[in-house]
C-alpha cells in the first residue's frame, strides 16, 4: 500500500466514525444508547440478520447467540420463524386470542438473554397483524404448493374480497391476532427483551389503497406499537414502503425506523424530513452479498449523512440466508470491526 492508498483508507475508515472525543471504547449498550440519543459515538453501532429457521428454540438461540459473537453486533435482532396457531374451526379466521401464539420464540429470547449475559441488547421479531393473517389464509389448501405469501396475487385479491365481503370476519381475526400479539409481547419485555421489530409488510398499493391499509390495517398496527410504547429499541420496520404511505406512521410509539433504502427507492434524507426518531438502515440488503467492505461503508457513511446522529447502521431487511461468513464478514469490517473467525462456521 503506497501512501495515497493509506491516506485514502485511514479517512475513509475515520468517515464512518463519528467524533466522538473520548478515547475509552463504549460497551455494546452505551454505543447504542448514545446514538438513540443523538450523541457522540466511537462508532456508529451496528447490526444486521438473518433466518435460521430452526426447529427449536436451543437451535434458534444458539444460532443467534455465535452470530453476535462472530460478527460483535451492537444489538442482538431475534428472529421469529415459529408460524402462528391455525384456528380449529375450518375457519382461518375464526380465532381467539391466545397467552401466546409464539411459546416457542419465547424461549428462544430466554436463552438468548441468558447467554448474552447483560452483553447487548435484544429485540423480538414480530409481524404485524396484516401479515399474520395473510400467512394464516396462505395456509388454506387452496394456496397449497405456493411460495412466498407476500407475492402471491391469489392471497392478495382474497384478501381484499375478504375484507369487504366479511368484514365482520376480518375484525374477528385481527382484532384475536392483535390482543395474541400484544399478550406476547408483554412475555417478552418480562423475560427483558429491550423491544420488538415490528414488520408491516402493506404500507405499499400492492397490498391495498392508503385507504385500505387505513381501514383494515393501520388501527391493529398502532396498537401493537402502542404496547411496545415504553420500550427502548422498538423498531417500526417497513418491510415494503412507498411514498403514499409515508406519513401513515406519524402517532405510532415507534424509537425507531427501519425500511429499505433499496427496494422503496426513497432516500434516507426524505425520511428524514417527515420522522425524527432515530433511524436504523441503508445497507443494501438485496445484493448484500455481492458488495465489498467498501462499498458497504459508503453506503453507511450516506446514511449517516442523511440521517444524522440519530442513526444504526442495519440493512433495510434481513440479508440473503445463504450468505457465506466472508461475505457477512464485511459488514462488521465496513464499521471497522473485525470478525471473530475462530468461532465455527455458522
Amino acid at each position: 500500500m503506497n501512501r495515497r492508498q493509506f491516506i485514502s483508507a485511514m479517512t475513509a475508515a475515520m468517515a464512518v466514525r463519528s467524533s466522538f472525543a473520548s478515547s475509552t471504547r463504549l460497551t455494546h449498550k452505551e454505543r447504542i444508547d448514545r446514538a438513540l440519543r443523538g450523541e457522540d459515538v466511537d462508532r456508529p453501532p451496528f447490526s444486521f440478520w438473518h433466518h435460521y429457521k430452526r426447529p427449536t428454540a436451543q437451535l434458534e438461540a444458539q444460532d443467534h447467540l455465535e452470530f453476535h459473537r462472530r460478527y460483535d453486533t451492537d444489538f442482538v435482532k431475534v428472529m421469529n420463524d415459529f408460524d402462528y396457531p391455525r384456528s380449529t374451526t375450518g375457519k382461518w379466521y375464526e380465532l381467539e386470542p391466545v397467552k401466546t401464539p409464539y411459546p416457542e420464540q419465547l424461549h428462544t429470547l430466554e436463552l438468548v438473554r441468558d447467554g448474552l449475559r447483560g452483553d447487548a441488547y435484544f429485540v423480538d421479531t414480530l409481524y404485524g397483524p396484516y401479515m399474520t393473517a395473510m400467512l394464516l389464509l396462505a395456509a388454506e389448501p387452496e394456496f397449497a404448493g405456493k411460495k412466498n405469501a407476500e407475492d402471491r396475487s391469489e392471497v392478495i385479491e382474497s384478501i381484499h374480497k375478504f375484507q369487504k365481503e366479511n368484514t365482520a370476519g376480518w375484525e374477528q381475526a385481527m382484532e384475536a391476532i392483535t390482543q395474541s400479539t400484544i399478550n406476547h409481547i408483554r412475555q417478552s419485555q418480562e423475560i427483558g427483551a429491550s423491544g420488538t421489530l415490528v414488520s408491516i409488510f402493506n404500507a405499499t398499493s400492492k397490498f391495498g389503497s392508503v385507504s385500505d391499509y387505513e381501514r383494515y390495517s393501520r388501527p391493529y398496527d398502532k396498537r401493537v406499537l402502542a404496547a411496545l410504547g415504553d420500550s427502548k429499541l422498538t423498531v417500526l420496520h417497513l418491510h415494503t414502503l412507498e411514498r403514499p404511505y409515508l406519513e401513515q406512521f406519524h402517532d405510532f410509539a415507534a424509537p425507531v425506523i427501519n425500511y429499505s433504502v433499496k427496494t422503496s427507492g426513497i432516500p434516507i434524507a426524505e425520511v428524514r424530513k417527515v420522522y425524527a426518531q432515530p433511524i436504523a438502515g441503508g445497507v443494501d440488503e438485496v445484493d448484500f452479498d455481492r458488495l465489498t467492505t467498501e462499498e458497504i461503508r459508503k453506503q453507511c457513511m450516506l446514511a449517516r449523512e442523511q440521517a444524522g446522529s440519530k442513526y444504526i447502521i442495519t440493512p433495510g431487511c434481513s440479508v440473503p440466508d445463504a450468505s457465506t461468513n466472508t461475505e457477512l464478514g464485511r459488514m462488521p469490517r465496513a464499521v471497522g470491526v473485525k470478525p471473530n473467525t475462530a468461532l465455527r462456521k455458522i
